[in-house]
């Protein structure tokens, strides 16, 4: 039986995490009373419920980086996809009608990302870039005439813990298994390794990445049901900066630029964990002013980047290194 060896670089992630954790931790001591505010139950659960939409659009997203690309769309696709299906249910007077279309929306935006970057060969960066700016001025236009929309008196349930998280578990479970044991997610770190090779052992790389992205905007419109469930209403910052908390979350994981093999779903789990645990864990010290947690996040980020660098190349080293030593004639 062949036995998987641990790489360094993928105990990276997991050591930032344990790390940043246990500060937080320690700092959140209160000595009136002998507790850890960061431990409290109450706190605990203000941070899983903040966490759950990073990690639910950065499910998708991440085949999206497994492949090498970048997906900076998915806030603003988070945005339009809430407007416009909360916009169709209060129309028609169909409450659940929200949930189709945010997800059709999330979908086809996902879906022609794929065709445009597969077939025209427009880089991932630059096709998102454009997309970012141009449907976030599409939300903003919408929002001017429609306003603030509440959440459909139907789906006001949706607002629970129970029911949040019911969907959260099921998103994560499900994608989870697709990243990990389905050819979607084989054939993606495949192409993040090297798409040349991909492609000549036959893997249909124009198909994985339209399916890549096709999933990334899905996630987004889930993202975007979750957002209103939360929040309560729509608004023209709905998913602001959700691009940059989903490329943390993947990054500080411990997932690299380029993807391949390095892109591992419980990586995201811990990215996302570790980012919001930053902002929370500042704000119990009283700093929670954003430029804190930015310059926190930044400088984290690059440290994270360089270690897993430096233990690529020494792992890389390390291989190279022939396993006998040579036979004396």
């Amino acid at each position: 039986m062949k036995i998987k060896r641990i790489r360094l670089q993928d105990l990276v992630p997991v050591i930032a995490f344990l790390v940043i954790f246990a500060f937080f931790t320690i700092a959140s001591y209160n000595p009136k009373n002998g507790t850890f505010r960061m431990l409290t139950l109450f706190n605990i659960s203000v941070v899983l419920e903040q966490t759950m939409q990073t990690i639910i659009v950065a499910c998708g997203a991440m085949f999206v980086v497994s492949q090498g690309s970048t997906d900076l769309s998915v806030g603003v696709n988070l945005a339009l996809a809430g407007v416009v299906g909360t916009w169709a249910a209060h129309v028609t007077c169909i409450d659940f009608l929200l949930i189709p279309v945010a997800l059709v929306i999330g979908l086809a935006l996902g879906i022609f990302n794929g065709i445009v970057l597969s077939k025209f060969k427009v880089p991932s960066f630059m096709l998102t870039l454009a997309m970012l700016i141009g449907i976030r001025g599409l939300v903003n236009y919408i929002q001017i005439f429609l306003h603030t929309q509440v959440i459909p008196e139907g789906l006001t349930f949706l607002r629970t813990t129970a029911s949040k998280t019911t969907i959260f578990f099921i998103v994560v479970i499900i994608m989870a298994y697709v990243f990990e044991y389905t050819n979607l997610g084989r054939y993606s770190r495949a192409i993040g390794d090297n798409e040349t090779t991909a492609k000549f052992v036959g893997i249909p790389v124009d198909k994985m990445k339209i399916a890549a992205f096709a999933l990334s905007g899905l996630m987004s419109g889930i993202g975007a049901i979750m957002n209103i469930a939360t929040i309560g209403s729509t608004s023209q910052t709905m998913g602001v900066f959700l691009e940059i908390r989903v490329i943390m979350a993947v990054f500080l994981g411990g997932v690299l630029v380029t993807g391949g093999s390095s892109a591992r779903f419980y990586k995201i789990l811990l990215g996302s964990f570790a980012i919001q645990i930053i902002i929370n864990g500042l704000a119990i010290m009283g700093m929670a002013q954003s430029h804190f947690s930015q310059t926190v996040q930044g400088v984290l980020l690059l440290a994270m980047l360089l270690v897993s660098q430096l233990a690529i190349r020494r792992s890389n080293r390390v291989r190279e290194l022939p396993d006998e030593p040579p036979s004396e004639s």
